[in-house]
């Protein structure tokens, strides 16, 4: 396995002699890639249809589920970067920051590279998890009723945290407080 070298003025990659430490393939990503995607449906599954019982407690209050999917989520990125023209030309990836292109385009075009959609994809949905365990779990502690919530974040991400927001304010509880304690705080 090559290691990639990039040429930061043009964007281009050329391999080299140097061998990759991470001796992954395609195959591998594309089974990650697979993981990633399926794996996380039954714990948002037991979110849903079983937000109190105490097998979703035991399984979700921790954070291993989340650390799984993120290691996962890890392995797909360094995978990817191990390989000749494993991600997408930097040069590509920089257009889609630069506001007086057409970043959308740049997106768009950067989609052509299965191993940036691996990445980009459990990227996505390791992020979602995280934000419907937390929703599930603000609803625990405060008595709120989530699994509507937790099924809009599964199926298109910022909309379930939106709706949780507006349930909680329905629902006379406020918006959730925020538990992190500043170092000036000395309350």
């Amino acid at each position: 396995y090559l290691k990639v070298s990039t040429n930061l003025h043009s964007g281009s990659f050329r391999p080299t002699t140097q061998r990759s430490a991470l001796p992954f393939g395609n195959q591998d990503i594309a089974s990650a890639f697979n993981v990633a995607n399926f794996g996380p449906q039954p714990f948002w599954l037991l979110m849903i249809l079983a937000p109190n019982a105490g097998f979703t407690k035991k399984t979700m209050e921790p954070l291993p589920v989340i650390i799984t999917f993120s290691l996962c989520h890890l392995f797909i990125v360094l995978a990817s970067i191990s390989q000749d023209s494993g991600t997408a030309p930097i040069a590509e990836f920089n257009d889609v920051f630069d506001p007086s292109g057409n970043p959308q385009a740049a997106m768009v075009n950067m989609m052509r590279y299965p191993n940036f959609v691996s990445e980009e994809w459990s990227h996505v949905l390791t992020w979602d998890l995280f934000v419907g365990r937390w929703i599930w779990m603000d609803g625990l502690k405060r008595g709120i009723f989530t699994p509507h919530s937790v099924l809009l974040t599964n199926l298109i991400g910022p909309p379930g945290l939106l709706l949780h927001f507006l349930t909680c304010t329905i629902l006379g509880k406020g918006l959730p407080p925020s538990e992190i304690t500043r170092p000036d705080d000395k309350s």
